[in-house]
């Protein structure tokens, strides 16, 4: 028989290729099932795109490939349903997806009595309907009595939900039920399509559920059954009843999406254009109704260069406009269906999240946004993740992908008034600078100069922070968040006070991550900046906000204009004349001069900063200025003044738990000892520095320390000591991409190069 013919062909095959059954199901996207079905001879002959899947497997030579593709035979079982529509012509990556889905059934393949449910999930438009379609063309060979499918208009633009029972009359009829023996009832049609199928091995597709309340009276009890079911709302009340084995689709990766594109405009388009490619798929958020949209739209242009493309949407960031194609493909309508089906309290909160710039938000956050109690919010942000609109992607930190919170942010602009969103905009910058206070005075609670922020609007919940660690974690977590948030409270205006008081607020904490962004530091305090200047009660903190430019500009390599915006500073008539004000501007200068060598100068300005501070008896930076100067004494080789000055602010900054500037004084008494020759007492300082900035969250100074600490090991002879710490900082250094990993990769190279010289 030809099914036998095929079956004894595939097992000689496959045992000349040295496969197992599960070897070839990885290779082929089979299942091990199906593989077994066929070598037994237990199916059909199967469909012709599962022998090439098969043949392609085994990697035949073109002889072998024609002579089993010819076994295959097109002979359905009578009477055998064929619903499925056609699968997509290109259907591209979701590798792993498929072999999980694959999975699920090898997974019951030894249970005789197991009905396998296959539940899909994920946001409006990722695919679910192109992968369940593509799994069960894969695997219908496995069901010999065919396939029923429905779509279920869970999601439907006309709102216009299927019935079960409406969906169970069509199978019924499919399966040969006269109308006349259909049963009114859903409970009844229900029982007489399960009875319909005992015998039978029958794949269901039950496509755009609205959930498991309706899926449920459509499932099967029959052994070798298997229902697909695809949904944008999580599914749990299925897998809770009935064992259903969900996935849940994320968008596609970048090799996926890029694969998509070249597959429909032609890999030599694709390939000519690699950076525009890069920034069309970026823009699509890697969505493949986005990228599909997008696709067909340059494919109709064939003569647009994709920079042109890429350049149509870059425009058009922020809103969905770009995504809107002549035959009615919209993400707007797509979205809809999904932002319908939610609770007006849920609706509305969605859409404020249009509001917050992301990359995600917090709890208080999303609380503060809606003027609402956390616990309700909480309540509807499950909502919404039940609807796959949002993602909780980490505990308690949400996320939507940036073309649902540009719907989100147009449906807003549709629904709520100016006003309304601008009050929970406000609402949002009273949250983030509240917290970033709160974490500031835990982690800093002496400064030089204290801010007060003004009182938060109603409904605004605030972070409460316990410890430095709790602290530190929260500035390090939302340094994204803030620079967007302020980014676009400067685009809405009428925020100075916000502008300035969140650089303000965080500039320390996020000290330590400065360098991994560059011009967008020096965007972040320049925007600070101009707003203090602005703010009529912003003319105390002046100087230190433009000091903080100026660091920046010399982190970016524009020393000199930073050094000339400083000197400016104190010449100008119109430059602070208070003692406080001269005090920071010398400080920040002294600064500069040191990081460029110019250790005279860096001197001179520490001190006379350190005059200034003492004049107007300001105790903070008085005690941190004397560990500047300590420095700089310590660069000069003045290693006894370095001493004596070391020993002065490590005891003040003490007394004024400033942590991570008596860790600074510590690590330079350490420096100072090692150039001194003794390095055991270097390294007893430099442990003591390394304690004191664990607590504060700063991991490049921290790495600083352990260099210093490998060094000293390593002037003692000790290599294998001196490599631990070595490799300890530069694991701290690798994902700030900072500067120094070089210098200690070619320390690390020149120790492993003596060890193999041994």
């Amino acid at each position: 028989m030809a099914e036998r013919e095929f079956g004894s062909l595939l097992r000689e095959l496959r045992a000349a290729a040295r496969l197992t059954i599960e070897e070839l199901s990885e290779a082929s996207g089979v299942s091990v099932r199906a593989i077994g079905d066929m070598e037994r001879g237990k199916v059909s002959s199967p469909q012709r795109r599962t022998a090439e899947a098969l043949a392609d497997g085994l990697k035949l030579a073109a002889q072998d490939r024609t002579r089993f593709l010819a076994t295959v035979k097109t002979r359905p079982r009578a009477g055998a349903l064929a619903q499925l529509p056609a699968d997509l012509p290109v259907f591209t990556g979701r590798r792993a997806e498929l072999r999980q889905a694959l999975a699920f059934l090898d997974e019951r393949s030894q249970e005789a009595r197991a009905v396998v449910i296959g539940a899909i999930g994920g946001m409006a438009g990722v695919g679910k309907t192109a992968l369940a379609l593509h799994w069960a063309h894969r695997i219908a060979v496995s069901y010999p009595d065919g396939q029923l499918w429905v779509d279920l208009r869970g999601f439907d633009r006309g709102g216009q939900v299927l019935d079960a029972g409406q969906a169970l009359g069509g199978f019924l009829r499919a399966l040969g039920v006269a109308d006349s023996r259909i049963p009114a009832g859903t409970d009844d049609r229900a029982a007489l399509f399960r009875s319909k199928l005992a015998g039978r091995r029958v794949l269901i597709v039950l496509d755009n559920a609205r959930d498991s309340e309706q899926v449920r009276p459509l499932l099967p009890a029959t052994a070798g059954c298997l229902a697909i079911v695809t949904s944008r709302n999580q599914l749990t009340g299925l897998a809770a009843t009935h064992g259903a084995r969900t996935l849940t689709l994320d968008v596609w990766k970048p090799d996926e999406a890029r694969e998509a594109l070249a597959r429909r405009l032609g890999t030599d388009r694709v390939a000519a254009e690699p950076e525009a490619v890069t920034r069309i798929l970026a823009l699509c958020g890697h969505l493949p109704l986005a990228v599909a949209v997008v696709a067909a739209r340059a494919a109709a242009r064939p003569s647009f260069a994709l920079a042109d493309i890429a350049a149509e949407l870059n425009e058009a960031h922020g809103t969905l406009d770009a995504f809107h194609a002549p035959d009615g493909i919209d993400p707007r309508a797509v979205f809809s269906w999904s932002y319908q089906a939610l609770s007006p309290d849920a609706a509305r909160l969605f859409r404020l999240l249009g509001l917050h710039p992301g990359p995600d938000i917090t709890l208080p956050a999303a609380a503060s946004l809606a003027a609402l109690p956390a616990r309700r919010v909480r309540v509807l942000l499950e909502e919404c993740g039940a609807a796959h609109l949002v993602t909780e992607h980490a505990p308690g930190r949400w996320r939507l992908h940036d073309l649902l919170r540009a719907y989100a942010a147009g449906t807003a602009e549709e629904q709520d008034g100016p006003a309304e969103r601008r009050r929970a905009f406000h609402r949002l910058l009273d949250h983030l600078l509240h917290s970033a206070h709160a974490a500031d005075q835990v982690i800093n609670p002496v400064v030089s100069t204290p801010i007060e922020p003004g009182p938060a609007q109603p409904g605004v919940v605030v972070d409460a922070f316990h410890d430095r660690e709790q602290a530190a974690a929260w500035a390090a977590r939302e340094l994204q968040v803030v620079w967007a948030a302020q980014r676009q409270a400067e685009a809405l205006g009428g925020f100075d006070r916000h502008l300035w008081q969140l650089a303000w607020t965080t500039v320390d904490a996020f000290s330590g991550h400065a360098w991994t962004l560059g011009r967008e530091s020096l965007a972040f305090l320049t925007r600070a900046a101009d707003a203090v200047k602005r703010d009529p009660g912003g003319a105390r903190y002046v100087s230190a906000v433009v000091g903080w430019v100026a660091v920046q500009e010399h982190r970016i390599g524009r020393s000199q204009e930073a050094k000339a915006r400083l000197r400016l500073l104190l010449r100008s008539p119109d430059s602070p004349a208070q003692s406080l004000d001269q005090a920071r501007v010398h400080h920040d200068l002294g600064w500069i001069h040191g990081v460029l060598g110019e250790y005279d100068d860096a001197l001179r300005h520490s001190l006379a900063a350190l005059g200034h501070y003492l004049a107007v008896g300001n105790l903070p930076g008085h005690a941190r200025e004397l560990a500047s100067v300590a420095w700089y004494h310590a660069l000069l080789g003045h290693y006894d003044d370095a001493i004596t000055s070391c020993e002065q602010a490590i005891a003040r900054l003490a007394e004024q738990n400033m942590t991570a500037a008596e860790a600074s004084a510590w690590d330079t008494l350490g420096y100072v000892h090692h150039h001194l020759g003794d390095h055991r007492q270097a390294i007893g300082c430099y442990l003591r520095s390394l304690d004191l900035y664990r607590h504060t969250g700063r991991p490049a100074l921290e790495a600083e320390v352990l260099e210093h600490l490998g060094d000293a090991h390593h002037a003692l002879g000790q290599a294998d000591a001196a490599g631990g710490f070595w490799q300890q900082a530069l694991d701290l250094l690798v994902p700030l991409d900072h500067s120094s990993s070089d210098r200690l990769r070619a320390k690390l190279s020149a120790t492993a190069a003596i060890d193999r010289g041994r």
